[in-house]
């Protein structure tokens, strides 16, 4: 069949670049939405990894919080173990302290003329009763006392003295204090 343009050239005209402008906005409408498409797929897929990579290093965490709390509990075990190691070494410094004392009044008693009753230590400060012949006996005691790199200086101080009677002999009763150091205080 032979068809025939009755219409006009320009009417004719405009209808096509009309309709090219209508096929040019829907390949482009189309176009869009392919990229709309491609980069949701795209993102869908990212975000898919991400996920996928996430879930790993989850488990991965997971796997090693035991470790991290076996960590803990032996840190703890260590540092009470390094306090312990810590008292053993103060204990082991200062455990002759005693002993060291002792010594010391035996070596600056003046023999025969005191004799020791009892002895109290309360931190650094040594209470010590006793009888004693006179008062210089006493005296020499005090300043044999004082020579002691152990004493702390000027603190040895007659607390009680008094005279009393023991089968025809006046004896002295006194009590002396004093600070007595440790070896490893003193070297320090």
């Amino acid at each position: 069949m032979i068809q025939i343009n009755l219409l006009p050239v320009r009417v004719q005209k405009r209808k096509d670049s009309t309709n090219l402008v209508a096929l040019a906005y829907l390949i482009s409408v189309f176009i869009a939405l392919a990229v709309i498409v491609i980069l949701d797929l795209s993102y869908s897929r990212a975000i898919s990894s991400r996920q996928a990579k996430l879930a790993a290093v989850k488990s991965e965490v997971n796997k090693y919080q035991v470790y991290q709390v076996q960590l803990q509990k032996l840190t703890a075990a260590k540092n009470a173990i390094d306090n312990t190691r810590q008292v053993i070494e103060t204990l082991k410094g200062d455990r002759d302290a005693v002993v060291r004392m002792l010594a010391l009044l035996s070596i600056k008693v003046p023999l025969g003329k005191i004799w020791f009753e009892s002895l109290t230590e309360n931190g650094e400060t040594v209470t010590l009763d006793g009888v004693a012949e006179s008062n210089e006996a006493i005296v020499k005691f005090m300043r044999n006392l004082r020579s002691s790199p152990y004493i702390d200086t000027g603190s040895t101080n007659l607390v009680l003295s008094r005279q009393f009677q023991l089968n025809d002999m006046k004896l002295r009763k006194f009590q002396l204090a004093y600070r007595f150091h440790t070896y490893s205080a003193t070297h320090k």
